[in-house]
């Protein structure tokens, strides 16, 4: 019994072949490293403006609590005042 091949791949089809497939890929690779740096650029990009709002809302909340420690320090003087004036000493305002 005699077996003929019905398809025959000669050396220059083979080369052809695996030029595409390499071609191809090395355009996927290319791909997948350029979305890659996208994203790291993309991350990069969010953590910088996450950490200037967390320093922006530091700064808030400092100046909000050097307010409140101003009024905290108005209202000891306050009570200082009518404190002495119930007591008798009379008070002075400052």
């Amino acid at each position: 019994m005699n077996v003929q091949p019905s398809f025959i791949l000669d050396g220059s089809t083979l080369a052809v072949i695996g030029a595409l497939l390499g071609s191809l890929g090395g355009a996927i690779g290319f791909l997948f490293r350029s979305l890659i740096g996208a994203k790291d650029a993309q991350i990069a990009a969010v953590v910088l403006s996450a950490s200037e709002q967390i320093a922006a809302a530091r700064r808030e909340t400092e100046a909000q609590r050097a307010v409140m420690m101003a009024e905290i320090q108005a209202l000891k003087v306050d009570r200082d005042y009518f404190r002495a004036l119930v007591v008798g000493k009379g008070g002075q305002r400052p």
